[in-house]
């Protein structure tokens, strides 16, 4: 009969195998005929002996496969995650953002090993890495001018609302469009799903004010946003706490700044302050989450035909919202200011 040397057999049957083997040993059986009861060489079953006798029952328990030997160091892993970290154009690519194919670029350009995709992809996803999307950080914005509005100015208006007593908002504006955010909709492989949007264009904007401790105030406007619609807007804040100071922080738009807003201002002083966070920071605006939440959730792949239509939804969803006190105080907790 041919004799196996174990390496068709599994490593759980190999393993109860030379325990049994040595429990035979015990018992008087001889070498040859417990390789002939197992089917396996008489040079197998002596190494199991030999190596029981030398290291101990235990060195017999299985043990887990090493694996082929990496491709690239810890060193050579740590070098190319610390590139991860820059600007994939301080490489020589095109563009800052790195794809699995720019970095197996990399690593062929740094130590001249090729791996495949489909590998370099479970690493990435193994050390915690994911695919994201960016986000968007004008040129013209003043990083310096940010961390010193974080770290100066915005002490300043906390303690401003401290010594008031006051109520703080954030506010902002947003166009809606008629064209929709669309999504994603699991389908068949294959077979991409189509859904009905209208062809028309149009849209409008909404100002919405909202506080920490989860109030939100908004208005669909009329037209186009200026300081007298923003004036307005200020007026409507204000009537709703008559018996309260209030302070609003606001972007730096020109209709947020003119001489009409300065004007009401300073004549309303005693009871009504107004910031403005630098230019091109909507991260420090938690307003800015009303938007992103609204078109990305409550109005993704929305059916409305007419601009009259799209607003009587958007009433509708921001009247959702207003009624969720926990969600606004959640989009201050994904803030900076927070």
């Amino acid at each position: 009969m041919k004799r196996d040397d174990g390496r068709s057999i599994s490593r759980d049957a190999l393993e109860n195998y030379r325990f049994q083997a040595l429990k035979l040993r015990k018992n008087g059986w001889r070498v040859t005929k417990i390789a002939e009861a197992f089917g396996l060489h008489v040079k197998s079953i002596s190494r199991w002996f030999v190596k029981a006798s030398k290291h101990g029952e235990q060195s017999l328990k299985k043990t887990k496969a090493k694996g082929a030997k990496p491709k690239l160091s810890i060193k050579e892993k740590t070098e190319i995650i610390n590139c991860l970290k820059e600007s994939a154009m301080d490489f020589g690519f095109e563009t800052p953002l790195w794809t699995a194919k720019r970095v197996q670029q990399l690593i062929i350009k740094k130590h001249n090993i090729k791996i495949h995709i489909s590998k370099i992809c479970d690493w990435l996803k193994k050390i915690g890495l994911s695919p994201q999307k960016p986000k968007k950080n004008p040129p013209q914005r003043n990083e310096k001018l940010v961390k010193r509005w974080i770290k100066n100015e915005w002490p300043k208006i906390n303690e401003h609302r401290r010594k008031w007593q006051a109520i703080l908002y954030f506010i902002d504006e947003a166009g809606i469009s008629l064209i929709p955010y669309v999504g994603r909709t699991w389908a068949p492989k294959g077979k991409t799903p189509t859904i009905s949007v209208t062809g028309n264009r149009g849209g409008f904007c909404v100002s919405s004010g909202i506080t920490p401790a989860g109030k939100l105030i908004f208005r669909i406007e009329k037209g186009k946003v200026n300081s007298n619609s923003h004036l307005d807007f200020l007026q409507k804040i204000i009537k709703q706490h008559p018996k309260r100071k209030v302070i609003v922080v606001a972007d730096n738009a020109s209709s947020h700044k003119s001489n009409l807003i300065r004007g009401f201002v300073e004549s309303n002083k005693q009871r009504f302050a107004l910031y403005h966070i630098p230019p091109y920071s909507p991260d420090l605006n938690p307003d800015e989450h009303i938007w992103s939440y609204l078109k990305a959730y409550e109005l993704k792949a929305h059916q409305a035909q007419t601009v009259s239509e799209l607003k009587k939804l958007t009433n509708k969803k921001m009247q959702k919202i207003q009624r969720n006190a926990n969600l606004i105080k959640s989009f201050f907790m994904k803030n900076k200011v927070a």
